[in-house]
């Protein structure tokens, strides 16, 4: 009796099919290029079986099935075989054309999931970079995918408006990407730089945002002047070439007689101020000379003083002996003939 039971609920489920899980009403699903994803569909009666179901896509711009879609050929995998109930999807490889809405539909009702493929993700993204330019000029705004050999298929640019690729306003024939190499650089190059182009700018890559601060200044960019500064990195070859040529010169420019006279004269200077043996024999001379000239004075003082010494005593014995003059001088002559 109760297998009857059994047989006969088991008969009603898949009388009444299936009702899909309400959690499944709509969904927004993310995921990487290269990767697999699932789409989750199912019965809310794991006991119940669709009587019949499909995956369908509007890529196309019309729904269309997924598994009549050549684009999924050997991508996909249902599940329905395994439990009837689990009516997922799996896709695999994913590439960013796969990303889309798609429809889980039974005979009776359907449910919507949006699938996001990035194929870029921004660095700094929904995040702030401060660019300066200069008015006349042009500037890069940066955007760049987090792996630059990643190649979005829609790239756009904004400044309270799109900029890029639909070129409005002021912008018009100002506005171009820089050249793809890699292929993960967006920057966006602005040219003819003015004063309203000050703003803020936020590049787009699917749901990712990157933003930029433009500020601009009037005039021109100030250029540092190159340092004049002698460069010690000379090779010794070449220190020696610029010497050799600077002598060359000034022998060229200058007579031959002043030159050696001029290098002569040098090279007394340099000898009487630089070597030590001039140097002491000079000192040794003047030393000389200055004893000398201490030493004249005192032997003239002596001399003179000597002279004036024997000028006194002869005065003196010719004073005392006045009165024997006469008789001295008879003594003197006489001397010879008592002999």
């Amino acid at each position: 009796m109760m297998k009857c039971l059994y047989f006969l609920s088991v008969v009603f489920h898949v009388a009444a099919g299936c009702e899909l899980s309400s959690d499944n009403d709509w969904l927004d699903i993310t995921s990487y290029k290269g990767r697999s994803v699932l789409l989750p569909c199912s019965c809310s009666d794991l006991h119940s079986k669709p009587q019949k179901f499909t995956w369908m896509t509007f890529r196309t711009g019309n729904w269309t099935e997924v598994l009549n879609d050549e684009q999924y050929n050997g991508r996909y995998q249902l599940f329905n075989n395994t439990s009837p109930a689990n009516l997922s999807l799996l896709i695999s490889d994913l590439r960013e054309e796969d990303q889309e809405v798609y429809r889980c539909s039974t005979e009776k009702e359907h449910r919507d999931i949006t699938l996001y493929v990035k194929g870029c993700e921004l660095v700094n993204k929904r995040e702030f970079v401060n660019v300066t330019g200069f008015t006349g000029e042009s500037v890069v705004l940066p955007c760049f995918c987090t792996d630059l050999q990643d190649d979005p298929k829609t790239i756009k640019w904004f400044s309270y408006g799109e900029i890029y690729p639909e070129q409005t306003g002021h912008y018009k024939n100002r506005v171009k990407l820089v050249r793809k190499n890699p292929p993960g650089n967006l920057s966006l190059l602005i040219s003819n730089l003015t004063e309203e182009d000050q703003g803020t700018y936020w590049c787009n890559v699917q749901n990712d945002w990157s933003c930029v601060r433009l500020y601009v200044k009037v005039g021109k960019r100030e250029t540092s002047i190159p340092s004049k500064e002698k460069d010690t990195t000379t090779p010794l070859s070449a220190t020696s070439k610029t010497t050799q040529d600077e002598n060359l010169q000034e022998t060229t420019t200058n007579s031959p007689t002043a030159s050696s006279s001029t290098t002569q004269d040098e090279n007394i200077q340099e000898t009487t101020t630089n070597s030590p043996t001039a140097s002491s024999s000079t000192t040794q001379v003047l030393s000389f000379f200055l004893v000398l000239l201490l030493l004249i004075p005192g032997v003239v003082a002596f001399i003179w003083w000597n002279c004036k010494g024997r000028r006194s005593g002869e005065y003196v014995m010719n004073k005392g002996n006045l009165g024997c003059k006469g008789k001295q001088k008879d003594q003197i002559f006489m001397r010879p003939y008592s002999q």
